[in-house]
């Protein structure tokens, strides 16, 4: 009878402790990558957070892996793999010890179908409900996104798109790779027939924190990518962009700690004087270029960006029509001279090269003092 008593004190303890913890899943629309592992980890509150892969959804692809290793690498995060594809040993974990040993949980993208099949064979499901209850952050990209919700817009199977059902965890429906047209309108005719309900579409680099089931912070990594809530109203189709914020290291230079100045003009257009301005350093070289191919005479100089006068990037089209993306060229005041500290790719828009150069920025500095 003592022992029965304690049983049960110690089960409503546990009970009040686990109801106590923010049940915390962040959902990121297209396949993880280093600012959104980074993200995933400081929402453990840990210095070193043990984040356990699941690439079910990849058939344990050892590229997705190697990937996945390299970026918790960089990050210096202690990383595990729950790996399904393997045969039964005394030496391997179960998935209960890698689940729930966990301060994250990132899930892969891949055939999100195939995933959720498994993962009731396996009994994973199960633990993924308690690793929620316990306060571990569920987290992942893709199918990593919408195994989390009611279901999702899904390639999973042959010929067609299709919705695929989910965990459950988010009452809601969801479309991560929103920006992709036939998914989108798939998604949305979905919702406008009341064949699902209404629920968050979100670009490739763009995610949503959810908090104890609702929707607590709109992300993205760029003014291109977006977060949408999609529901029905009037027999029709309703798409709400939603206002996100950027998602930047935490490293990265601040808003207003540096310079920024508009230029939009085109480099024949351009009077230099030599190398006394980030500006005139960087005509010059293109116009040692153009001694080759005319056509660089013809690229733009869109924005530069200056920090405490010692380190300056140089925002330019000409990768533009190959490669869908603005240079961005870095130069460091070396004595009242501004020298070439290296040629980088910016992003897809003026932005994200803007972010690129508050991220990279004091490191190239440091690099450059240092020599």
């Amino acid at each position: 009878m003592f022992r029965n008593m304690v049983a049960l004190v110690a089960l409503f303890a546990g009970l009040f402790v686990t109801n106590a913890q923010d049940r915390r899943i962040f959902v990121w629309g297209g396949d993880i990558d280093l600012k959104f592992t980074r993200y995933v980890a400081d929402l453990t509150g840990k210095e070193k957070p043990r984040i356990c892969y699941v690439p079910t959804a990849s058939g344990d692809h050892s590229d997705n892996i190697n990937y996945w290793s390299r970026i918790c690498h960089t990050l210096d995060i202690d990383t595990l793999v729950l790996r399904v594809w393997v045969s039964t040993s005394p030496e391997n974990p179960s998935f209960e010890e890698q689940l729930l040993g966990a301060d994250a949980i990132v899930v892969g993208g891949g055939n999100t179908l195939n995933m959720m099949g498994i993962w009731k064979a396996q009994g994973i499901d199960k633990l993924l409900a308690e690793a929620l209850s316990r306060g571990i952050v569920l987290a992942g990209g893709s199918a990593g996104s919408i195994c989390w919700f009611d279901g999702g817009m899904s390639d999973s199977r042959p010929v067609d798109w299709s919705f695929v059902e989910g965990l459950g965890f988010l009452p809601y429906s969801n479309c991560p790779h929103y920006s992709q047209e036939v998914r989108r309108e798939r998604y949305d005719d979905l919702i406008r027939r009341k064949k699902i309900g209404p629920g968050y579409a979100f670009d490739e680099r763009a995610g949503i924190l959810f908090v104890n089931g609702k929707a607590e912070k709109f992300i993205t990594q760029s003014d291109r990518h977006h977060v949408y809530y999609v529901s029905r109203h009037k027999n029709r189709v309703a798409v709400e962009e939603l206002d996100a914020e950027l998602l930047i290291a935490e490293d990265a230079l601040p808003e207003g700690a540096y310079e920024s100045v508009e230029v939009g003009r085109k480099i024949r257009e351009i009077e230099t004087d030599g190398s006394s301005t980030p500006l005139s350093a960087y005509v010059a070289i293109v116009r040692e270029m153009a001694r080759k191919n005319r056509s660089y005479l013809d690229s733009s100089v869109n924005k530069i960006f200056l920090f405490q006068n010692e380190i300056a990037g140089v925002v330019n089209d000409k990768y533009l029509d190959s490669m869908g993306v603005y240079g961005l060229w870095y130069f460091y005041n070396r004595n009242g001279v501004w020298e070439n500290a290296g040629e980088d790719f910016g992003g897809g828009t003026v932005l994200e090269s803007e972010i690129t150069f508050r991220e990279k920025a004091v490191r190239i500095l440091r690099s450059k003092q240092g020599e």
